[in-house]
């Protein structure tokens, strides 16, 4: 008789042991799920984000002015701020029409350079050169340079910047 007492206790606490086991993993498998998931959903369709780069007044149509993008650099859990993420080309082509190139060779990504006196872009990695309107010029570039939006918003100029997959003719978006 006290053997089938002691058994239905032992039954009892096993019971509770594993409900209270499995109430635990689910209260830690949320925030698991959610850490793991975060960086997917948070991602929206559209890459770039518009960051401010220079003012209006500071550029000049005669030839292009170079400017750092600075900005915060989200990487899945990670953010930093004020992060220098590239470099753009900026040329005034209308009064207040601003067109912004990004200063990454589409060949293999090198720094693209200003030559003031041939009035031309150039990579000097591999000798690819561009006219004043990003159109290839020579070398292995498989395109011209790519072009990034523009906005003029209180005499500041914005570019929603976005890199391109190096190494193929079409402009396809990787951040």
């Amino acid at each position: 008789m006290s053997l089938d007492g002691t058994k239905g206790r032992r039954d009892f606490f096993t019971w509770i042991l594993g409900v209270g086991s499995a109430a635990i993993g689910a209260l830690l498998a949320v925030p698991g799920a959610s850490y793991v998931l975060d960086p997917v959903l948070r991602s929206s369709g559209k890459k770039g984000r518009w960051i401010r780069v220079a003012e209006l007044s500071s550029l000049s149509k005669d030839h292009p002015v170079t400017a750092p993008v600075v900005g915060e650099q989200v990487d899945a859990w990670t953010k930093s701020s004020d992060v220098r993420l590239g470099t753009v080309w900026l040329r005034v082509v209308d009064n207040d029409k601003v067109v912004a190139y990004n200063a990454e060779c589409p060949h293999l990504g090198c720094k693209i350079g200003f030559d003031q006196s041939k009035a031309k872009f150039g990579c000097p990695c591999h000798d690819s050169s561009f006219d004043l309107d990003g159109a290839v010029l020579g070398g292995p570039a498989p395109r011209g340079m790519d072009e990034l939006e523009t906005r003029v918003e209180n005499g500041h100029v914005e570019v929603r910047y976005v890199r391109f997959r190096a190494q193929i003719k079409e402009r396809i978006e990787v951040g």
